[in-house]
């Protein structure tokens, strides 16, 4: 049987501060930190080799020592998850085409296959990263970022509903997820640069790459996500997590041990 390797690292940057949701990333879901959720699903994926933690929070880090996820010390003045990866990977030493997934840490329900699909995208393109879409209707949500595309390439990114569907039937808008793909490249070229223009106005970190002149790729992924950024979204994931078959599957076997 031909099983391939393992190749790619998942970043999951965390910070405690949270304007919307204060210390979200410990909060307990079924009685399970956020972040040791988040952490303990994507070392699930086939496709991952290491799931590190990226923070400067000392509480962030005890708490993932605690349940044995690698942890990186970052620094604190990072204006963004994509800065704060960016210095983990040169920490850890990452070559410059080292496969990296950015996994955010508020993604309670993040699936291991998510990662996969981002990861077997990257090994296959020239993209220096990939943002993965889903297919919305819902409108006027300023929380949800918007992609606009041509075939696999990210021409733009907004908080407001694009594209415009002007003189036809209204369609579907492709909801930005919070699984990125990067090569360790990108993610230089991307913390030596100043925050850019469109970066400041929409509040898109993403934004920088594209006005840099990296490439960004998407594509369609099926399936639910789910962020906990509101305390709504917070309930809901309580409610919803008691139901969960990976997080029952990981519980049953013992992955949400704590070390003695």
């Amino acid at each position: 049987m031909n099983i391939s390797k393992p190749f790619a690292t998942v970043l999951i940057p965390a910070r405690i501060e949270s304007s919307r949701l204060p210390g979200k990333l410990l909060k307990n879901i079924q009685g399970i930190p956020l972040i040791v959720h988040v952490a303990k699903r994507s070392m699930n994926a086939k496709h991952a080799k290491r799931v590190i933690v990226c923070t400067d929070s000392y509480e962030i880090i005890y708490e993932c020592e605690k349940y044995q996820i690698e942890v990186c010390n970052t620094k604190s003045d990072h204006l963004n998850g994509t800065e704060r990866i960016a210095e983990a990977s040169r920490i850890l030493g990452l070559g410059p085409k080292e496969i990296i997934i950015d996994v955010q840490g508020d993604e309670a329900f993040v699936m291991p296959e998510y990662i996969d699909k981002v990861a077997s995208f990257m090994k296959n393109t020239k993209f220096g990263c990939v943002v993965p879409h889903q297919y919305i209707k819902e409108t006027n949500n300023l929380n949800r970022v918007k992609i606009v595309s041509s075939a696999e390439r990210v021409i733009y990114f907004s908080r407001k509903d694009v594209p415009c569907f002007f003189g036809s039937h209204e369609g579907f808008m492709k909801k930005h997820l919070s699984i990125i793909g990067f090569n360790a490249e990108a993610l230089s070229k991307y913390s030596l640069s100043q925050m850019t223009e469109l970066e400041r106005i929409e509040k898109i970190e993403l934004f920088r790459l594209i006005e840099i002149g990296v490439e960004i790729g998407t594509f369609l992924m099926e399936g639910q996500s789910l962020s906990v950024d509101t305390k709504e979204d917070y309930e809901k994931a309580c409610r919803m997590m008691e139901y969960d078959e990976l997080f029952k599957n990981l519980s049953k076997e013992r992955k949400f041990e704590k070390e003695v």
